[in-house]
């Protein structure tokens, strides 16, 4: 199940509806986020359909918060997780420096997140980007 990350901004109807899917509960405010640039809201898609997404919000001076990873429960437990972060990694905005994110309400992903670079620090999981 290949799975493919993108930006969504200004989605299609469909890609609406997906994100609602997704979000069921704020998925205008989140869209509307995207589109003003407040956030980054990257779908995961297999088939043609978004089945995954995450955002990331920037903090300061280039770290940015992920949030809100979250796969359509009927694709849950086939890696598409892994896979969204992994496509995710491979665009990520220019100034981007480090990613953190809180796992406390999600201990299944800390395995996951560990495998990916992330380490703990005091309560939340940070990932660096490789200096070139």
């Amino acid at each position: 199940m290949p799975v493919y990350a993108e930006i969504i901004s200004q989605p299609e109807p469909a890609d609406a509806d997906d994100i609602a899917l997704l979000y069921p509960k704020d998925s205008d405010k989140l869209l509307a986020a995207a589109d003003k640039g407040k956030l980054i809201l990257v779908g995961g898609r297999f088939n043609g359909r978004l089945i995954a997404a995450l955002t990331l919000t920037p903090i300061h001076d280039g770290d940015y918060q992920m949030a809100r990873l979250t796969v359509r429960e009927i694709t849950r437990g086939r890696g598409v997780a892994r896979q969204l972060l992994i496509q995710t990694f491979k665009q990520l905005p220019d100034d981007l420096k480090s990613i953190s994110a809180d796992l406390r309400s999600a201990p299944g992903l800390v395995n996951l997140f560990s495998d990916l670079g992330f380490t703990q620090v005091s309560t939340y999981w940070r990932w660096q980007r490789p200096q070139h």
